[in-house]
């Protein structure tokens, strides 16, 4: 008697486990969706998918480590410090939840419950007519095993009149091969092509953006009256500085970029962008650890800041920047604990930051110039200073910033920057069983389904970094027939959705469906 009820109290305990059990369909998918497909879609930066089940599950041995080490999503500032727009940062339940179920195996669950994925389009997000797209000539990288490849071109804009730029979007040729890309306004047309060296940085000023694997296209905030932007003088020259990782030679790349304009009557507040903090004065001697200090007190106004882009090479282990204002306070910038050269971008700041008059501005570095340093270039490794070569070493903090106006530091940077998004044109689907309607909207839209059978259905809203927005449908059992949603702008937190792009996808019975929604004011 004793040994049943050993038995059915195992048994009992052992049933919530397998409840509980950890799958795909119904607890994985949207941690990937969520954090990891913007790059790792089929046609990404990265090298695999990690869209559909059998993608993740043939690299779950890649993907535990990498989650477990915190190098997967890549994002390197300490959001604890400051917080940024679109993170790309796992949540501690996300990340055991990973790595819980890849140590399980890896199980799917049933197919059928696997949530519709997010949308993703490789030709460019922003999809009306730019007022100036540039390209490349087909180039091929020189990349070798041990070398990266760094190239500038240069591209005349061939503008007769000053120009106010609003957005502007890097497109890659090669996605697999573009590791990263630089955008400079060269005003003097001076500078000069360099496609020889592989040791191309860029101008020296002028920098005004870049594209990395994972970021948006660049859309400075405006809205009705409030408008943020850059001018390009006419005769200008675009440089864009190129970054082909090591082996990648003979792939070839075009990469474009697509320039968007206000109205030339359009009044804008003109954003600057300079490397307030740097230090050229850098030694950093054989075997050793160094850090490095420098500050920025020359601010006679107040200044609302945009963005923060720290920028070190391989050398580099840490890196912080703050500000501290006459009252003694500091305001905290970006701090990155774990420097990676191969993912540097503009961070865009959630909300403008003030800095009051008279701040100063500090950066602190560290640089391993030690054997431990896997990135050193150099081994055994020898004494390295300041320079322009991947292999000398750099300070630099860029910063997107402009005067101050009263109430600057309330503006959401991604609220400003809906009202372009929704200028888009909607995607145009050929699926006869699926009507979307009204498309653009302003209210709500009407997503009208044919089911041929009764099925099992999910309908989620994605933005277009692949977040989800809202689970219009989740996993719900319908009958044949048609079935009508309605989505009234609601997202998962409640509150209502900016006007912009939007995704819906949809699934039935695991096959899925999608197309674009513009939701205008």
């Amino acid at each position: 008697m004793r040994k049943i009820i050993l038995i059915a109290v195992f048994y009992l305990s052992f049933v919530p486990f397998l409840s509980a059990q950890l799958t795909w369909a119904d607890s994985v998918a949207t941690i990937f969706y969520r954090n990891c497909t913007y790059c790792h879609n089929p046609g990404g930066i990265s090298p695999f998918s990690l869209l559909t089940y059998q993608d993740a599950f043939n690299h779950r041995l890649t993907i535990s480590p990498s989650v477990a080490n915190g190098i997967m999503p890549p994002w390197l500032a300490d959001t604890t410090y400051k917080r940024y727009a679109h993170e790309r940062v796992l949540t501690s339940t996300e990340r055991s939840t990973i790595l819980d179920w890849i140590a399980a195996g890896a199980p799917e669950g049933n197919s059928v419950n696997t949530p519709p994925p997010p949308v993703y389009s490789n030709e460019g997000i922003l999809t009306i007519t730019p007022d100036l797209e540039l390209q490349i000539p087909t180039y091929t990288s020189k990349a070798s095993a041990l070398q990266d490849d760094y190239v500038c071109f240069v591209l005349p804009t061939g503008l007769t009149i000053d120009k106010k730029l609003r957005a502007f979007e890097i497109v890659p040729g090669n996605p697999a091969l573009v590791h990263h890309a630089l955008v400079y306004v060269d005003a003097s047309t001076n500078y000069q092509a360099d496609t020889v060296s592989g040791q191309c940085p860029g101008p020296t000023e002028g920098l005004v953006g870049g594209y990395t694997p994972g970021a948006l296209p660049t859309v400075f905030p405006g809205q009705g009256s409030m408008n943020f932007g850059y001018t390009i003088p006419a005769g200008s020259n675009i440089v864009l500085a190129m970054h082909y990782p090591d082996g990648t030679a003979g792939m070839q790349d075009s990469t474009k970029i697509r320039l968007y304009f206000y109205d030339d009557a359009t009044p804008i507040r003109e954003i600057n962008s300079a490397p307030a903090l740097q230090n050229w004065n850098l030694m950093i001697p054989a075997d050793s650890i160094v850090s490095a200090s420098t500050s920025f007190s020359n601010i006679p106004i107040n200044l609302s800041l945009l963005s923060v882009f720290p920028h070190m090479h391989l050398l580099g282990k840490s890196i912080e920047a703050f500000g501290v204002a006459p009252s003694n306070d500091t305001i905290p910038l970006v701090r990155i604990n774990r420097w990676d050269f191969h993912w540097q971008e503009f961070m865009f700041f959630r909300n403008i930051v003030k800095i009051p008059a008279n701040t100063v501005l500090h950066g602190n570095a560290v640089y391993d110039n030690t054997t431990n340093n896997h990135d050193n270039p150099n081994n055994p490794p020898i004494d390295v200073t300041a320079g322009l070569n991947t292999t000398d070493e750099m300070f630099l903090v860029y910063f997107h910033f402009l005067p101050y106006q009263n109430g600057d530091e309330n503006l959401n940077l991604d609220s400003l920057s809906q009202e372009f998004y929704a200028l888009q044109i909607p995607e145009n689907k050929s699926e006869s069983n699926v009507k979307v309607y009204p498309n653009p909207f302003k209210d709500q839209v009407t997503i009208q389904v044919d089911l041929k059978s009764s099925s099992t259905v999910s309908l989620y809203v994605y933005d277009i970094s692949g977040k989800i927005i809202a689970k219009v449908a989740d996993r719900t059992l319908l009958p044949s027939g048609q079935q009508n949603f309605t989505w009234d702008k609601t997202t998962t937190t409640g509150t209502k959705a900016d006007m912009g792009i939007y995704f819906y996808s949809l699934s039935v019975n695991g096959q899925n469906t999608s197309g674009r929604l513009v939701v205008v004011q």
